[in-house]
């Protein structure tokens, strides 16, 4: 019974350590450095971001820089449209996460797209040094890439 007991026991803390081991480091922050798509590529010279590994939580936002303030004194008409334009450039989520393998299944439980709100999102990732690349499951023409951050 002993014997069977500490089995077990070696099992599961060699199981835990094999995960461990393979678990990649991803906790930290990284600053947005591109992102490239069929026909285009957008560096941090056209848009600012960063996105946050906290435990089992990732948190993503990203904006471009050229997005245009409103104010009062602009017409209504002038002021919508401004405001429409501005959060047409802001990419935003949120949520828990799980690893399997290379990919990461993101429930979104924040996320600037009504459509995507509560959905899970998969990404193939990378992590090479500092820096991480990410690509939708789904498209994998896009691939996004950061610089984690000291």
């Amino acid at each position: 019974m002993k014997f069977r007991a500490m089995l077990v026991i070696a099992i599961i803390l060699s199981i835990g350590s094999i995960a461990f081991a393979s678990d990649p480091k991803l906790e930290g922050a990284y600053k947005f450095v591109s992102v490239k798509f069929p026909g285009g590529e957008q560096t941090e010279a056209q848009e600012k971001g960063m996105i946050v590994v906290h435990g089992k939580y990732i948190a993503f936002v990203s904006a471009g820089v050229d997005r245009k303030m409103w104010s009062q004194a602009d017409s209504e008409a002038d002021r919508n449209k401004k405001i429409i334009d501005a959060y047409n450039g802001l990419r935003a989520t949120a949520g828990d996460f799980t690893i399997e393998g290379n990919t990461i299944t993101l429930n979104q439980v924040v996320q600037a797209s009504p459509a995507s709100m509560g959905k899970p999102s998969k990404w193939i990732f990378k992590l090479d040094g500092n820096k991480l690349s990410l690509k939708p499951a789904a498209n994998q023409d896009v691939e996004f890439t950061f610089e984690r951050l000291p």
